[in-house]
């Protein structure tokens, strides 16, 4: 062996090595998801469609919650959020024993127009009920929630407060989570604020009773308590503090008003039949404006989605007739009152209970055959009617429900 060739071979070790380390170093930075684009963690994308977060029944035979965002950027962030709210709600007597009539459902669709006003009153987060009932046909829904990402726009010394108007709720996400099962007790059940203000109760809270010195109206259930102050001092509550009173000292709604939440659950639901979520339908899209006290309608458009639930009481309502005037279709219609509800810094107490202009609100019902007519009843008496001549047509789909798991 001559000299050159010792030469050559004195070198494949240090060759041998400069190969490992390169590879090493190339699995390192680019095969072990450090530099490969397929590995880089990127920022959590929205799922599209109609996200099922739990599934207690049949939508149609069940309480259908769906979350709504605004302001938020992150995902993560709204789904967290939503969970978070979600779990305290199933939680909380008496719907700890109810899961199976409850559904929730979630649209991470970010840049939803829900024209949200974040300084309704100077401190109030106020988002517009006819938009979210729009976006909410995403998903089956009977209450859509708005959960607003407050940063950014929050007050430097107070906590923006949360509101429920016609049917829906806007949440301020830096809130407590019982800030959700207060809000929902106004907007499903009819609750007023069990902290005096000096407001009139100008309808029948079924939390307050005017008879303040006795409460008759507590007594069905044993354990209740009289206490003055319901709104103003002319009324008591059935309980000294609880979430319609103060949310952040109390976790339970007091023993009469789970009786009547409770009871209206089980008026307002059939239990578990089904969970199979249905795709997307046909609706009447009827825009309404309230004039002088009575509904007129508008405006009615065709459009796809999932229709208003019908698990409500009430009174006032919109109705699909056929051409002999029978009833074949029909959703209620929410008293126009709008609570605003949250605390300061310091803990205490801030309200506001007000009878706003409505300039449109919007009710989806299902597209059904024979339909000639759609009317607005207002104590049984019909305020408003209008012929299906010329209704429009929107043929945007909505995409079926997909399930995300968290």
């Amino acid at each position: 062996m001559d000299y050159g060739e010792r030469s050559r071979r004195s070198w494949i070790p240090f060759i041998v090595l400069v190969v490992l380390v390169l590879g090493a170093f190339g699995y390192i930075f680019f095969g072990n998801g450090l530099i490969n684009s397929n590995n880089v963690r990127q920022p959590v994308q929205p799922s599209p469609g109609c996200i099922v977060m739990y599934e207690g029944g049949a939508p149609e035979d069940s309480i259908d919650i769906v979350f709504l965002p605004d302001n938020y950027d992150d995902v993560s962030k709204f789904r967290e959020k939503t969970e978070e709210l979600v779990e305290s709600f199933l939680q909380t007597i008496p719907y700890n024993n109810y899961k199976d009539r409850f559904n929730f459902f979630r649209v991470e669709e970010f840049g939803l127009n829900l024209d949200c006003d974040y300084n309704y009153g100077g401190d109030a987060i106020v988002c517009n009920p006819s938009a979210m009932k729009l976006a909410a046909t995403r998903c089956p829904s009977d209450y859509p929630i708005v959960v607003v990402d407050t940063s950014g726009i929050q007050k430097f010394y107070e906590l923006l407060r949360s509101s429920s108007w016609m049917g829906t709720a806007s949440l301020n996400s830096a809130d407590d989570p019982l800030v959700f099962a207060h809000e929902f007790a106004h907007s499903a059940f009819d609750f007023a604020d069990e902290y005096v203000f000096g407001g009139d109760i100008k309808w029948d809270a079924p939390n307050c009773d005017s008879s303040w010195r006795v409460c008759p109206k507590f007594k069905v259930v044993e354990g209740s308590e009289c206490v003055r102050g319901c709104v103003n001092e002319e009324h008591s509550r059935s309980v000294e503090t609880g979430i319609m009173r103060d949310y952040w000292k109390s976790n339970r709604y007091g023993l009469y008003n789970e009786y009547c939440i409770e009871k209206d659950i089980l008026e307002f639901t059939n239990g578990p039949k089904s969970n199979e979520i249905r795709k997307s339908m046909p609706l009447y899209s009827v825009k309404l404006e309230l004039s002088n006290g009575e509904w007129v309608v508008n405006e009615i458009n065709e459009i796809n989605g999932f229709p208003d639930g019908e698990n409500t009481g009430f009174s006032d309502s919109v109705v699909l007739l056929d051409s002999s005037g029978k009833e074949i279709g029909s959703v209620g219609l929410p008293s126009n009152r709008l609570f605003i509800d949250g605390h300061a810094v310091d803990g205490s107490i801030s309200q506001m209970v007000v009878e706003p202009v409505v300039g449109e609100y919007v009710v989806n019902l299902l597209r059904v055959d024979d339909v000639d007519k759609v009317a607005v009843k207002q104590n049984g008496k019909v305020v408003s009617l209008i012929n299906l001549d010329g209704v429009s047509s929107s043929s945007g789909g909505i995409d079926i429900p997909v399930t995300y798991s968290v």
